[in-house]
């Protein structure tokens, strides 16, 4: 196959500002072993090994305590790598995983949940999925576990959004809402996810600005975005690093200085560390 092959994360430096203590990184991947784990035939790439122990390093050299892994594309269905990382994390990772929801049954459920799987990966690109997200909501109703969105763009958030209250579930948006920089106005799917977030209706993360500005740290053009999730609902917002970024467009950043962003988005030190301690702690620990 002929696939783009990813370059492995830059090492990481602390970030500048004190955000030691019990924060979270809410969205990252493990790659391999490959030797243990392949990646699936029919993946858009091709990623570099970085494993738990790679990852649990880089969150020591930020400070932080705790992880969220999210299933990749590359592994598809197949969770069993992310579920043997969470297995050797002494705690300190919980996954969201991608799964069939007709396919999985009740006792395989209660082993992932045992491992620290809190979460199911939809991948939202328009309504031709309104099936599958029914099927999924219906699975998830009463594990405790809630369902973590990527929109690929503008116009599949919108088609996604009026779904959310008929979940009955947790839902956390990825990746900002994934405006992109040429947008030049707010789009109407952007400002109904901010209402959501205002009314509580649903949650989102700070990861991911170099999908919105490939053009490489600070990424300026992603700021106005950050900035307008942070203003309408601080309450609701978790930060990821998206570590060890595959297939990112433009230069590779490191993850002390994605997090040196957080401040600036959030409009000062106080509302960061409530983004980046107190809500994924209330999210992602059952409070909410």
């Amino acid at each position: 196959m002929n696939l783009p092959t990813c370059p492995p994360a830059a090492p990481t430096q602390p970030p500048s500002w004190p955000c030691a203590g019990d924060g979270w990184d809410a969205h990252a991947h493990v790659f391999g072993p490959v030797s243990a784990f392949p990646y699936g035939s029919a993946r858009r790439y091709t990623p570099p090994e970085q494993t738990v122990e790679d990852y649990l390093a880089n969150l020591d050299r930020l400070g932080l305590r705790h992880g969220v892994l999210v299933q990749p594309s590359v592994y598809g269905d197949d969770n069993a790598a992310l579920v043997d990382a969470l297995q050797r994390a002494d705690g300190r990772l919980l996954g969201v995983v991608q799964m069939n929801a007709l396919a999985v049954d009740d006792r395989q459920m209660a082993q992932w949940h045992d491992a620290g799987v809190r979460g199911v990966r939809l991948w939202w690109d328009g309504p031709g999925r309104a099936g599958e997200l029914a099927g999924m909501a219906a699975r998830l109703r009463g594990t405790g576990w809630h369902l973590d969105v990527y929109a690929s763009d503008a116009a599949a958030l919108a088609s996604f959004l009026p779904h959310v209250e008929r979940l009955t579930l947790p839902v956390m948006v990825e990746a900002m809402g994934s405006p992109r920089a040429e947008d030049t106005h707010s789009p109407e799917s952007f400002q109904t996810l901010l209402a959501m977030l205002r009314e509580g209706s649903l949650w989102a993360k700070l990861s991911h600005p170099y999908k919105i500005d490939p053009g490489g740290l600070p990424y300026p053009r992603a700021r106005p975005w950050a900035q307008a999730l942070a203003r309408a609902a601080p309450s609701q917002l978790v930060w990821g690093s998206d570590w060890p970024h595959p297939m990112i467009a433009g230069p590779m950043p490191h993850d002390g200085a994605l997090l040196d962003l957080l401040p600036e988005w959030a409009g000062g030190v106080e509302v960061a560390r409530r983004i980046l301690q107190d809500n994924p702690a209330r999210f992602y620990l059952g409070e909410i």
